[in-house]
């Protein structure tokens, strides 16, 4: 999950993964801190003490002065019998001070990374810096085995050779990307949701065309609207049989599908919406703010992004001075070679990892398990404290994520996200029982789910050719990749696509593409046994 979104898919392989929902402040900036800081008391003798290193992008974390003695802590010592120590680092540069963590040994007991090797320690497992846990696992956590879907234990940023280094921290919904479109739009254009491409291009010809903002300028909406490097905007390409990151079988060697022939009809594609103005002219250079601005202000027709965030930053009270505003979810385009949106994962947030120099890691485990199975602990990680984040009238629950003691401060992800081990419960299946949005969060997630992307790479590691030569990853969000800068050239030139996919095909694979082409065909013999 960038700041303002869930999906933080936080480092997420998933773009992640891992970005968060934006919450609009409504109280001052220590108001909540103060209400819910309970008073100085020693810790009982004879809790098991665990420090634990993480992150948060939200504000409230930077408004708690001490740990130690925040409320919504103390609640999971209370359920966990444990007394825990939070050190929060700085969401912007976390991998950075990971980094020189690592190197300093000034490290928890705990630690929270984006995988087992994380460039942040890449070879911590190598030196033994960090500890294989399957022994641990097996003889301390059994409801990690039992809650943790199989295929999770197999993601390459949990285990490597059957040899788990770390433990994961899931979302509630692997799958997530979803287009949203301007239902009032398609209303004024007098069209229905559209459905095949044609559908789709007939619609930004009314959005470019209809000044459907109403301001008088027929030239400042876009049918489709575009962030940097594309990010959380790579549609129209599985339309064509490929996608970021994405391998397929060719011939008997596993290939990224952008390097295959299909690519030149997505290019075809993406050059005609530049041309004709269907996309914004600044695709490659939008900023996320100035995204997410454009949105709302009224210059996109229709969007890609992550279902969570529909309550907040695409709720239509955010379309400030549009009162008919009206995004909604929709299936992504019927293309001539298949229809999705978002590859296949297993749903992964980031993982704790434990250093070697933990004295007790098998109370690590212990914490980690009760995390897991205590159905209190569960209800506390969706909900919050009663009294505060939610009140119990005549036995039933009465919980509003938009409330002060909620949204003022981005304060849910104190109990939802900051101290919740287990990976984040925003937006979970028990919340969205009670969210005045249920019905649309419920289609999103559900239009995600159907039209996942399916790849046999979801387990593959990075090829280690990729590791030193960054700009051969086959993905836009990378930024600085030969794929990127050969795309830009693509559709905003009038070049032979085919003579300039060609050549760029060509110098990938001259430098180092070839070489990630066999150590990604030699895991996929390996890991499928074919």
């Amino acid at each position: 999950m960038n700041k303002g979104e869930i999906v933080m898919k936080c480092k997420r392989k998933h773009a992640a993964v891992s970005g968060l929902l934006v919450m609009s402040l409504l109280l001052s900036a220590c108001s909540g801190e103060k209400e819910i800081k309970e008073n100085e008391t020693a810790a009982p003798a004879g809790k098991p003490k665990i420090s634990i290193l993480t992150t948060s992008p939200a504000e409230y974390t930077q408004t708690v002065s001490d740990w130690n003695q925040n409320a919504y802590v103390k609640k999971v010592e209370e359920l966990t019998g444990t007394d825990l120590e939070f050190e929060f680092l700085n969401w912007g540069d976390y991998q950075t001070q990971l980094t020189l963590r690592f190197a300093s040994g000034e490290l928890a007991d705990l630690v929270q990374s984006g995988a087992f090797d994380s460039p942040a320690h890449a070879r911590a497992a190598e030196e033994g810096a960090i500890l294989e846990l399957n022994e641990l696992i097996d003889k301390y956590g059994p409801n990690l085995k039992a809650k943790i879907p199989e295929k999770v234990w197999k993601d390459p940023s949990i285990s490597k050779n059957g040899k788990i280094y770390a433990i994961p921290g899931l979302v509630p919904h692997a799958h997530t990307a979803v287009p949203f479109i301007r239902e009032d739009w398609l209303q004024k254009a007098g069209m229905s949701m559209p459905v095949t491409l044609d559908d789709w291009v007939a619609y930004f010809e009314k959005v470019k065309t209809m000044d459907m903002n109403g301001n008088g300028d027929p030239n400042d909406e876009y049918g489709f609207y575009v962030r940097e490097n594309l990010g959380s905007s790579d549609m129209f390409f599985y339309e064509f049989g490929v996608a970021m990151n994405h391998w397929v079988m060719q011939g008997d060697q596993f290939v990224p599908s952008v390097i295959t022939p299909n690519m030149k009809d997505a290019l075809a594609f993406w050059r005609m919406l530049y041309k004709k103005g269907y996309i914004n002219p600044n695709a490659i250079t939008n900023k996320y703010a100035d995204w997410q601005a454009g949105i709302t202000s009224g210059k996109a027709g229709s969007w890609l992004h992550y279902v969570d965030n529909l309550a907040n930053m695409w709720a239509p009270d955010q379309f400030v001075g549009q009162p008919d505003a009206k995004p909604v979810v929709i299936e992504p385009p019927k293309g001539p070679r298949g229809q999705g949106v978002g590859l296949a994962n297993t749903g992964m947030y980031y993982v704790w990892i434990i250093p070697a120099k933990t004295k007790n890691p098998e109370k690590v485990i212990q914490f980690l398990d009760k995390a897991w199975s205590d159905p209190e602990l569960q209800k506390f990680y969706t909900f919050g404290l009663e009294g505060h984040n939610y009140e119990m009238v005549d036995g039933k629950m009465k919980w509003d994520p938009t409330s002060p003691n909620n949204a003022n401060n981005m304060e849910s992800f104190a109990y939802q996200v900051n101290t919740n081990v287990t990976g984040h419960s925003v937006n979970n299946d028990e919340a969205i029982k009670l969210s005045p949005f249920a019905e649309q969060l419920q289609r999103g997630f559900a239009i995600s789910e159907k039209y996942k992307i399916e790849a046999d790479s979801m387990y593959m590691p990075l090829p280690e050719a990729f590791k030193t030569r960054p700009e051969l990853l086959p993905n836009f969000v990378s930024g600085s990749t030969l794929l990127l800068d050969m795309f830009a050239k693509v559709i905003t030139s009038d070049v032979d696509i085919d003579a300039e996919f060609d050549k760029f095909v060509q110098e990938w694979k001259r430098r180092g593409g070839d070489e990630a082409i066999k150590q990604a065909t030699e895991w996929h013999k390996s890991f499928f046994r074919k």
